[in-house]
């Protein structure tokens, strides 16, 4: 969900070459286009890494950690396509690099007592506290509390509470698909939970199991119910399709408001 696809197309060569020419950081030289062949540019002042694929449509992405874009292109594609590309989404790129910055803040944390975290679309307090027996997280109404034999390091509560996130997601996310496959007919397989960088969930149409991002559990339930039935309807039809979405607008009408959860917080 993190990718933006967009269709090249060649666009008015008089246009790109004014647009080249007024703002390129290329060399003049041609464009290079052995397959899987890594190119570093700047562009509008953003760094663009750009790959050549065995691809038919290009397609950008942001690394969260350097900003850096990163550009996937079919192995033919002319430069000047890739900088009118960039170019014309200089906008959406930018908002995709501060939205980045926001969610690195947001997980940096260093877990003192009183240091808010998100669960399940509220921020909750965490308290550091010792106690006999495993390490465990118990979330109650005003702490998210972190009980350890011992002192433990940063890795170890990170690990701790993601672990906790994970498990939270399994259980309501085992719970929505018990709700949610009668009503869609649908037999899914078995349901897999982990931290996922590009995705909020996938489903193998193939063996019907559902994988579901464990980060949800930061945000509203409702974000969750989405993901789930999102990935049940892929077992009625597999892409994208306006069946996929008419399904989708006839089982839960208020997807979009749902998925909407997922980038509001």
């Amino acid at each position: 969900m993190r990718a933006g696809w967009f269709f090249i197309t060649s666009p008015n060569l008089k246009q790109l070459n004014n647009l080249s020419s007024r703002h390129s950081n290329f060399l003049p030289m041609p464009w290079p286009k052995p397959e899987n062949e890594i190119h570093r540019y700047r562009i509008e002042g953003l760094n663009v890494v750009v790959t050549r694929k065995k691809i038919k449509h290009g397609y950008i992405r942001i690394d969260s950690k350097t900003l850096d874009v990163l550009v996937s292109i079919p192995v033919k594609t002319d430069r000047e396509d890739v900088e009118f590309l960039v170019r014309s989404r200089a906008n959406w790129i930018k908002q995709k690099q501060a939205a980045a910055v926001e969610y690195e803040k947001r997980n940096n944390k260093t877990f003192v007592d009183g240091e808010r975290h998100r669960v399940w679309g509220a921020d909750v307090s965490i308290i550091n506290r010792f106690g006999a027996g495993r390490r465990r997280i118990v979330l109650t109404q005003e702490h998210l509390a972190i009980i350890t034999p011992n002192q433990i390091s940063l890795a170890q509560k990170q690990k701790l509470l993601g672990d906790w996130y994970a498990e939270e997601v399994r259980i309501v996310g085992a719970e929505l698909i018990d709700q949610w496959a009668p009503v869609l007919r649908v037999t899914p397989g078995r349901l897999f939970v982990q931290k996922m960088k590009s995705k909020w969930g996938s489903c193998n149409t193939q063996t019907a199991n559902i994988r579901i991002n464990s980060e949800l559990a930061k945000f509203p339930k409702a974000a969750l119910e989405h993901v789930v039935v999102h990935e049940l309807v892929h077992l009625l039809e597999p892409s994208h399709s306006n069946r996929f979405y008419s399904l989708m607008d006839q089982f839960l009408p208020y997807w979009r408001e749902s998925k909407a959860l997922m980038s509001a917080m």
